[in-house]
């Protein structure tokens, strides 16, 4: 079984298709295999999780994780709230296969979108390509994708849902989460992700980057100007990066900071009304940021 991601191809061994999450089946590639895939997973179910030998050092820990490393390679031990619930460990055995184990008895979490998500450890490849997965809203604006990103219970789904009412040909393909890439030619390519949230809404689909836009709460409505570094912070707050890496943190960084300078990104101070969008709306088209 096979799932195309951003710019991976995985092959997925010892689990089935009726096995994984709904939204995950989306990214399913069922055109015959014609070459090999980026990353290859096996899962095992077992009783018991296996421990890391001593040669793997703990490197980082968590309430809900444990990164071990032993040379480039990582093993993470996956908890749900507290590692007195071990669901799963992921070990890497080379740079393209990696063994996730995961407890028999928990099988039918596997459905679980971050759960099945997380076992599979997708940003230590992404990264390595550029690509970073963004806690956003991903809007479908006439084949342009709109991202409404900032943190958790700020109004981007609210003020996504706006503009599906207000704005004609606007559609919502994620509403929690969208893989940005850069694409060959200068650019960047948004890429459904088969993590939703609390919004239900998963689409597979791509579309070129126009902006993004970090939403803050106001009485009123109006694009508050920030500097470069203001936007770079927020872009790096809400992406996910494996901080305990230093290579794979210097790297999201750089790139980071390079899609900063080459996109527009703007901070709007907003209500939860209609005109929140239209004034939106107006604002990117009349810049010519939107078509």
């Amino acid at each position: 079984m096979r799932l195309n991601i951003g710019p991976l191809t995985i092959e997925l061994s010892g689990v089935t298709e009726q096995e994984i999450p709904v939204n995950s089946r989306l990214f399913l590639d069922r055109k015959p295999a014609d070459k090999r895939a980026d990353r290859h997973y096996t899962f095992h179910f077992v009783g018991r999780l296996p421990l890391p030998s001593n040669d793997w050092q703990a490197i980082f820990r968590r309430n809900d994780i444990v990164i071990f490393r032993k040379e480039e390679r990582e093993t993470r031990l996956l908890a749900i709230g507290n590692l007195n619930a071990c669901y799963a460990l992921y070990q890497e055995k080379d740079e393209r296969n990696a063994d996730i184990y995961f407890i028999e008895g928990l099988k039918r979490e596997l459905q679980t979108d971050t759960l099945f998500i997380s076992c599979l450890c997708l940003e230590r490849p992404l990264s390595a390509r550029g690509c970073y997965i963004l806690h956003c809203a991903f809007l479908d604006y006439r084949g342009q994708a709109i991202l409404f990103s900032g943190p958790s219970g700020i109004g981007k789904s609210t003020h996504a849902a706006l503009w599906c009412r207000h704005i004609p040909d606007t559609r919502v393909l994620n509403g929690d989460r969208a893989l940005l890439c850069p694409v060959p030619n200068g650019g960047y390519e948004i890429t459904g992700w088969p993590v939703c949230g609390s919004s239900g809404i998963c689409h597979n689909e791509r579309h070129p980057l126009k902006t993004i836009v970090f939403i803050e709460q106001a009485p009123d409505n109006a694009i508050r100007p920030q500097t470069v570094l203001k936007h770079f912070k927020a872009l790096c707050s809400q992406v996910t990066i494996n901080w305990w890496n230093p290579k794979l943190t210097r790297k999201a960084l750089d790139d980071l900071l390079i899609l900063t300078g080459q996109t527009s990104i703007s901070t709007y101070a907003c209500n939860m009304n209609p005109e929140a969008a239209f004034t939106l709306h107006r604002y990117l088209t009349e810049l010519g940021i939107i078509r």
